[in-house]
């Protein structure tokens, strides 16, 4: 029988609360969380970690594993997207100086990117540890 592996579960919760936490601050419109910036992008982490808390709790730490690196490759690039998107929306404006002052308007929350990278991390480090060595 398989045991459950609770530090997995935590790391599932973590990149649950962080899809749901701020992620980014614009100044008239407020704080955008994971499903704000892209509904597609925020619904497969969202299913990802849900199938990592199955996963953690009936024991398959190489699926962890895998849901792990699946959920920190996914961040990593909505980061570098939101990123290059922030940067490139203000390409419109002909003065570079305000260019820069739009861009500086745009505040990333890293709480809540910490939190989806942390909880990644450690997805993959429960299905690491879940291995018995002989």
């Amino acid at each position: 029988m398989k045991s459950k592996n609770y530090f997995g579960l935590c790391g599932s919760f973590l990149v649950i609360s962080g899809a749901l936490s701020p992620l980014i601050h614009i100044p008239v419109i407020g704080n955008w969380n994971y499903l704000d910036l892209h509904t597609g992008l925020a619904t497969v982490v969202l299913i990802i970690a849900a199938i990592g808390v199955f996963a953690s709790l009936s024991g398959r730490s190489g699926l962890l594993k895998f849901l792990g690196w699946a959920e920190l490759v996914l961040v990593l690039l909505t980061l570098s997207a939101v990123y290059f998107k922030v940067n490139d929306s203000f390409s419109f404006i002909p003065l570079k100086s305000l260019t820069r002052v739009a861009v500086g308007l745009v505040h990333y929350k890293w709480l809540g990117w910490a939190l989806l990278a942390l909880g990644s991390v450690v997805m993959i480090a429960s299905g690491s540890s879940g291995k018995k060595k002989i």
